[in-house]
């Protein structure tokens, strides 16, 4: 194609650029000032030969295009189902112009969209099915009062409620009285509040809060009625949280431990009760200063006697466990001492002659082991054979020493319990 060609109508590219030639032809059109067309030489003739004048036609024509070429107005394409799109299928779609909403009025946008979007629907069709029915977009204040007594069933075009009983007991839980659950759906129904809806949300509310259930931590009863008064009025047992539920019952926001000893604290005696409501049984046991070891006996005269080393505080900052291995390991390798019954040193302690003259089935170190713990109150394992004539394992402390018993607080049985030395076959630390 040569330069400066027209594209042919009936090729692609002349198909393509044919709307902007005929919107560019008609804007020249437009452009044409009025009468001008009959001054021209060539119109004259030409519109005589169409049959009618040049300057009438011109006239004529001038609004047409205008309206055409006017703003909110462009041809839109149809497509057929098979998505072709025909040649001469069109239609106008008035598209409003949009430049006022850039004036800077405040109240522009507010109004542009009034227009635009629907009205909501402020009011709702109640039947006798217990059904809510909206036509359209509900408003907010009408959804969110049939969302609160009721459940929406479906959206859309129109939008369904269902009232039911726990649709209303919500109401009632979020502090709705039934007069105002009634008067609010009668302001927003189309007609009269139906009568079986009436009858629900007063049903309902004859049995809301007939029981009611309140935190505690622990009750606290008893017989006398001002007793607990007395409590409840207590300036401090105010921290407890104490609230009278009847006139010998009593709440309380503190665990029953907290609160059992701020009432023993303030000269009360009360007593626990476990979950059954039985009396709790406190079991209490006596604290004992722990014994130094004695000292062994005939140290003084025998230089190579044994001596008792104190043992180290528990937790105490200057034993270092690191210190004590390379002391041992550093110490030269010595033959311990026969056992005293075998013709050695002497017992270090009188504890250690006493448990070996009645457990004589114990090695000695067993002995040391056992008679240490009884100087100084710490807890041991023992071998023991019960009078069953079973070999059983128990863990004793606050052993104390009666010849030929030794008297302990047994854990497995968690009891005081009375053992005789001669039945102990072994020990070994706890």
């Amino acid at each position: 194609m040569e330069p400066g060609a027209h594209p042919h109508p009936g090729t692609r590219r002349g198909r393509q650029g044919a709307p902007r030639a005929r919107r560019a032809a008609l804007q020249r059109l437009c452009a044409v000032p009025p009468r001008a067309a009959g001054r021209s030489r060539a119109a004259p003739g030409r519109a005589r030969r169409a049959g009618h004048g040049g300057s009438g036609a011109a006239d004529r024509l001038a609004p047409s295009v205008r309206r055409l070429l006017a703003p909110g107005r462009h041809a839109v394409r149809h497509r057929d189902p098979r998505g072709r799109t025909p040649r001469r299928t069109r239609a106008r779609c008035p598209v409003r112009p949009r430049h006022h909403l850039r004036t800077g009025d405040p109240e522009a946008p507010d109004v542009e969209c009034r227009r635009l979007l629907p009205s909501a629907t402020a009011t709702a069709r109640l039947g006798a099915d217990l059904t809510a029915v909206v036509t359209g977009t509900p408003s907010t204040r009408l959804a969110a009062l049939l969302d609160s007594v009721a459940d929406r069933e479906t959206s859309g075009t129109a939008s369904v409620w269902r009232f039911s009983a726990a649709g209303a007991r919500r109401a009632l839980d979020a502090g709705h009285t039934p007069e105002d659950i009634a008067a609010d759906l009668a302001a927003v129904a189309a007609g009269p509040l139906p009568q079986p809806l009436s009858y629900l949300i007063a049903d309902t509310a004859r049995g809301h809060g007939r029981v009611r259930i309140a935190p505690a931590a622990c009750v606290l009863h008893g017989d006398e009625p001002a007793l607990l008064a007395e409590l409840a009025a207590h300036r401090k047992l105010a921290k407890l949280g104490l609230r009278r539920l009847a006139p010998t019952v009593l709440i309380s926001r503190s665990p029953l431990d907290a609160t059992l000893a701020a009432l023993r604290a303030e000269g009360y005696a009360p007593v626990a009760e476990t979950d059954e409501g039985t009396v709790r049984i406190e079991k209490t046991r006596p604290r004992r200063a722990a014994a130094a070891v004695p000292a062994p006996r005939g140290s003084r005269a025998r230089g190579a006697g044994r001596t008792a080393a104190p043992s180290p505080a528990k937790g105490s900052a200057d034993f270092d466990p690191s210190a004590l291995a390379t002391r041992l390991l550093a110490a030269p390798a010595t033959i311990p001492d026969p056992a005293p019954f075998e013709g050695g040193a002497p017992f270090a302690t009188d504890t250690e002659e006493i448990v070996a003259g009645w457990a004589k089935q114990l090695p000695y170190t067993d002995v040391r082991q056992l008679a240490h713990a009884i100087d100084t109150g710490q807890a041991i394992t023992v071998e023991y054979i019960a009078a069953s004539g079973n070999l059983t394992v128990r863990t004793l402390s606050r052993l104390e020493l009666a010849p030929p018993h030794l008297e302990a607080w047994c854990h497995p049985r968690e009891d005081e319990r009375v053992f005789t030395l001669s039945r102990i076959y072994g020990v070994m630390p706890t």
